[in-house]
């Protein structure tokens, strides 16, 4: 019962029936909601708390149902299977996802001394594919501008959504979680709160502040919130990205992934190609390293390259 209140998210810190008598017995169970309470003290967002929950929740399920119920009985071969099982229905990327939250975990253990050492230390982590990035094209923009008629409400609030994600690089969380007085035109920036609590600031440019400031005067509403509905309720995530999906379906937007997050990539992309610097780009992201611009830079490169081979093709230039 508890493990299903905590899989479905139903469960609150501290008010789970029984919970006292479950840390007592070492239960699994038990250290996730105590691990769950551990990551909230310390200020990880709504959403890593989801995705914690969710995939550690399935490996503690994995663990149940082959009698591994205390964190002692923990195997290096039992884990494989977890992650063997977990390929079956996942992608590269997701199992790799599993991996890092189930050692996150694991490692808690430790620090916690419920665990002498890591099993996981054992095995190394699953490879992901490093695809090309897609960004979105000057066309796939304006068409998706052009659905956006900026004399009503909906319209407006749309092509502020779009210019915003395309001038910062916001993520979804970021952008949907903005408040009113998060706003400064004065300064031309917006304050946002990244992952793992840390905030930064963003500058916004001129057409975006057009945009977003025609959407702002529309507004007939006391939500402290940027983002509100037609029907002038608070906007959620999953709204938005449910607006960018249809948008980019109505546009006829192929080739590449109409979602947020493809925003993120674009901005990165011409940000550096309009002559941004890596580390401009990383602090503007809120990335803690440069491993992910420089993916993005490493793309550019490669379309560089391919435009390059026209002027230096080897047997071309041999006039054969």
């Amino acid at each position: 019962m508890v493990l299903d209140q905590l899989i479905q998210g139903k469960a609150q810190i501290g008010r789970v029936s029984g919970l006292d008598q479950l840390i007592r017995r070492g239960n699994l169970t038990a250290h996730l909601q105590a691990f769950l309470l551990s990551c909230r003290v310390d200020g990880l967002s709504p959403a890593s708390l989801r995705d914690y929950r969710q995939k550690i929740g399935a490996f503690v399920i994995f663990c149940a149902g082959h009698n591994i119920d205390k964190p002692k009985r923990l195997t290096v071969s039992g884990i494989r299977t977890f992650l063997a099982k977990t390929r079956e229905t996942n992608s590269p990327v997701s199992v790799a996802d599993y991996y890092r939250c189930v050692k996150r975990f694991l490692n808690w253990m430790v620090e916690e001394r419920m665990l002498k050492r890591n099993p996981m230390a054992a095995i190394r982590p699953p490879k992901t594919p490093r695809k090309v990035i897609a960004p979105f094209t000057t066309d796939h923009v304006k068409r998706l501008l052009l659905l956006c008629d900026d004399l009503k409400f909906l319209g407006a609030r749309n092509k502020a959504i779009i210019l915003m994600f395309l001038d910062t690089g916001l993520r979804l969380s970021e952008l949907a979680g903005i408040q009113l007085k998060d706003v400064d035109f004065d300064r031309e920036v917006i304050k946002v709160m990244g992952k793992g609590a840390r905030e930064r600031v963003v500058r916004i440019g001129r057409a975006a502040q057009k945009a977003l400031l025609r959407y702002l005067l529309m507004r007939e509403d006391d939500y402290p919130c940027l983002w509100v509905t037609e029907e002038r309720r608070p906007l959620a995530h999953w709204g938005i990205e449910l607006m960018i999906r249809k948008l980019g379906r109505r546009a006829g937007i192929e080739g590449v992934r109409c979602s947020p997050h493809t925003f993120r990539h674009t901005f990165a992309t011409r940000a550096l190609l309009n002559g941004a610097g890596e580390f401009e780009v990383q602090s503007l992201l809120g990335h803690e390293g440069l491993d992910m611009t420089r993916r993005y830079a490493a793309s550019l490169r490669s379309e560089a390259a391919v435009e390059g081979h026209k002027r230096f093709s080897p047997v071309d230039n041999m006039g054969i």
